[in-house]
């Protein structure tokens, strides 16, 4: 059984929750160890495509998003979606009914990674942005792993996430 459920949310409706995701993912396989944790990713955005700029960006890391893809937020508060224990909400807010949803214990962290204005940029622009903002998720994320992975300590369980 996995210990943790974490939600990486974007809030721009390109895809930031998928980057996340694959950047965690890549950062517990670079550990070389399974740990405890399940790694997911959504957006606050109903109708939304992963923004092929950021396609390229995770390409040029490289940075595997195969069975990775954008799913609304609201998925998680159905009956039978899988537990999340944590979220972490990138440039937004959750919304109080999901919040509600998820459950009273749950933790939720604002990351401030200023990405409101970058789907206004022209496309290689916005390459280049996602790319200086994996640059500066991966050091959060590798934060957020050793301190949620050392709360119970490693159990040998796998990694899984939204695929």
């Amino acid at each position: 059984m996995f210990d943790r459920g974490v939600l990486f949310v974007g809030t721009a409706g390109v895809g930031l929750g998928v980057l996340a995701e694959v950047i965690a993912i890549d950062e517990l396989r670079q550990v070389g160890r399974d740990l405890p944790l399940r790694i997911y990713s959504a957006t606050t955005h109903e109708d939304s495509t992963i923004d092929t700029a950021l396609q390229r960006a995770m390409a040029r890391l490289p940075l595997d998003s195969a069975g990775s893809g954008l799913k609304p937020l609201g998925l998680y508060a159905f009956a039978g979606a899988p537990r999340i224990d944590h979220v972490v909400m990138i440039d937004g807010t959750l919304p109080r009914s999901i919040k509600l949803a998820l459950g009273s214990n749950l933790d939720v962290r604002t990351w401030d990674m200023q990405t409101a204005e970058v789907h206004k940029l022209a496309p290689g622009q916005r390459v280049v942005r996602y790319l200086e903002l994996a640059s500066r998720l991966r050091p959060r994320i590798a934060d957020l792993v050793t301190e949620l992975t050392a709360l119970d300590g490693i159990n040998g369980e796998s990694i899984a996430h939204s695929a």
